[in-house]
């Protein structure tokens, strides 16, 4: 059976799933489980942000879904009366994907953002499988990879 590691960015699921969905959220639990039709779960990761402590509860969620949760301080821009968060991952997966590349056969990314093209290349280089689940994937980053899945509605929470 092959080793799949799993890297989400959950603020890039969060927008774009809200842009396509409106107002939805992706259930996690779900998501790891059709990544299972890969092969064994070695590894998942979502990589997300929090000022303070307001993440705590989704957190907690994430682990008990399966996924080791890595969460940073935002850098806050203010651009006139607004404040704009932002979180930038990709190093950090990167690094984390160099790291296990190994222990993996197939790496599932949950990223929509073609900056990770290199990694994907280098990635497949290594004789590894990429595999991009996620919402609104673009065509670039749907070539660079061995595969793409886009979210569905049947991977979405159920209303509360």
């Amino acid at each position: 059976m092959k080793n799949v590691g799993v890297f989400v960015d959950v603020s890039d699921f969060y927008y774009r799933i809200q842009r396509r969905f409106s107002r939805a959220k992706l259930d996690f639990e779900k998501y790891i489980v059709e990544a299972q039709d890969y092969g064994k779960i070695f590894r998942a990761f979502a990589y997300g942000m929090q000022r303070n402590n307001e993440a705590a509860g989704f957190i907690k969620c994430l682990q008990v879904s399966g996924f080791e949760a890595k969460y940073k301080r935002p850098k806050i821009i203010k651009v006139g009366d607004r404040e704009i968060k932002q979180c930038n991952w990709d190093c950090g997966i990167t690094i984390d994907v160099v790291k296990l590349i190994d222990k993996l056969d197939v790496i599932i990314l949950g990223v929509s953002n073609p900056d990770y093209i290199p990694l994907i290349k280098w990635v497949r280089d290594q004789g590894k499988e990429v595999i991009i689940f996620a919402s609104c994937i673009p065509k670039t980053l749907r070539d660079a990879a061995n595969g793409a899945i886009e979210i569905t509605a049947e991977l979405l929470q159920e209303d509360e």
